[in-house]
């Protein structure tokens, strides 16, 4: 008798342990990417692709300009009260002979109790879009960091990007804004 309740308990954790893997082995995550392959005047060609993850938190698909998600650089600005929320970026704006002799600049820095938003304008390829970031230095200077990336065309445009925060609750407060390190663009925060 005592063989047998050893027996079943073994079946039963067997059992067990079958259908939690089969569970976690189910708990895949796809997405279908949907983009135009050819074209003719009188119809658009679509295919689709499929992307299959084995979880959600490896999911991780950037396109158009948008925030490299949850970085060193992120958390560390939450320790200066900052939460970089959002970015936002305007189509050329121009692309004349101007745009090879121009240098990226911050137009704004509007500040309140709950946000921070700094406006810029940059200088890069006409066919790009940007993988976004920030930085922190010890001074509380915040550092805009931009990557153009994407088709590569034989112009630049000028690009305006917004950088949206939420400011947190914390002592530390930044005190300058720079472009790309670069500081010849930096401008204090009042």
């Amino acid at each position: 008798m005592a063989s047998l309740n050893k027996t079943m308990k073994r079946i039963l954790y067997l059992i067990t342990f079958l259908t939690i893997s089969l569970n976690i082995l189910a708990q895949q995550d796809t997405i279908f990417i949907k983009h135009s392959k050819d074209w003719t005047p009188e119809t658009l060609i679509y295919e689709t692709d499929t992307v299959i993850f084995s979880s959600e938190m490896m999911r991780h698909i950037l396109t158009g300009t948008t925030i490299l998600p949850q970085t060193h650089n992120q958390m560390n600005a939450k320790g200066y009260g900052l939460y970089f929320e959002n970015v936002t970026k305007t189509e050329c704006q121009s692309h004349g002979e101007e745009v090879y002799s121009s240098s990226d600049k911050i137009n704004y820095i509007i500040s309140t109790d709950s946000s921070l938003i700094v406006d810029i304008n940059i200088y890069d390829n006409c066919c790009y879009d940007f993988l976004c970031d920030i930085s922190i230095d010890s001074a509380g200077e915040l550092n805009l960091i931009y990557y153009g990336y994407g088709s590569y065309c034989a112009c630049d445009c000028c690009f305006g990007m917004s950088f949206h925060f939420e400011k947190l609750e914390v002592e530390e407060k930044i005190k300058t804004v720079i472009i790309n390190g670069d500081k010849k663009t930096l401008k204090e925060v009042e």
